[in-house]
């Protein structure tokens, strides 16, 4: 009797492995179709708000390496508001359709919007994009319940990041997004950072913010998929 036990003992712990074995590699290849994108609402491609957004997914990355990421900067692209209420043609070509369909992407769990800080108020990219997004708000919402997180560089400590991290945050709410912050043990509004000549690396306070927000949008984005 006791062998027998034994026996069944060893066969249910097998096959619990085998199962454990299988939903680890489910997991696995469905975390493939989750992505994250930020967007960067700098005039200056590449620079201090894009270096912010890198650190932001690479954390995000390092929570859940099956994760994709993709940083998408509104600089150099053609996103005239008049074109919402039709109220303007322009010649260039309007690029709001083609990041539309970036962000309504299923796989897309995660949004983060980052802005520098231009007197106290969101970038004027990021306010053309959001009042374009209108178009979201009269077609169903179709950003609802993805996870949202905001990040702010600024040229000093306390220069209007708070201020911008909850127009931000209001933005994603009119949205129905899930706004999260940089997560415990701060749960602050999100990232906030402060660089000085065109460098985030020595702000230690502010990369753990950015840091935090990173991993906290892997979380929520893994939970969402229902990977955990």
């Amino acid at each position: 009797m006791p062998e027998k036990l034994n026996r069944r003992s060893f066969m249910g712990a097998a096959a619990a492995a085998v199962a454990a074995t299988g939903f680890a590699a489910g997991a696995a290849e469905e975390a493939t179709g989750i992505k994250i994108i930020g967007i960067g609402g700098s005039l200056r491609k590449g620079k201090t708000t894009a270096q912010a957004l890198q650190i932001a997914l690479d954390a995000a990355k390092a929570a859940n390496p099956a994760i994709e990421t993709e940083i998408i900067e509104l600089s150099t692209m053609n996103l005239d508001p008049y074109l919402a209420i039709g109220t303007k043609t322009v010649e260039k070509p309007d690029d709001f359709l083609a990041l539309k369909a970036k962000l309504i992407d299923p796989k897309v769990k995660g949004v983060i919007f980052a802005s520098p800080v231009y007197m106290g108020i969101v970038s004027s990219p990021l306010k053309a994009l959001f009042e374009r997004m209108i178009d979201f708000r009269s077609n169903g919402y179709p950003l609802m319940n993805k996870v949202g997180g905001a990040i702010v560089v600024g040229a000093g400590r306390n220069t209007g990041q708070e201020l911008i991290l909850q127009q931000l945050c209001m933005f994603m709410i009119s949205q129905n997004m899930l706004v999260v912050g940089d997560g415990p043990p701060t749960s602050h509004w999100g990232g906030a950072m402060r660089a000085v000549k065109d460098d985030v690396s020595t702000d230690t306070d502010g990369l753990a913010t950015v840091k935090g927000l990173g991993k906290r949008m892997a979380e929520v984005a893994t939970k969402l998929a229902g990977l955990k």
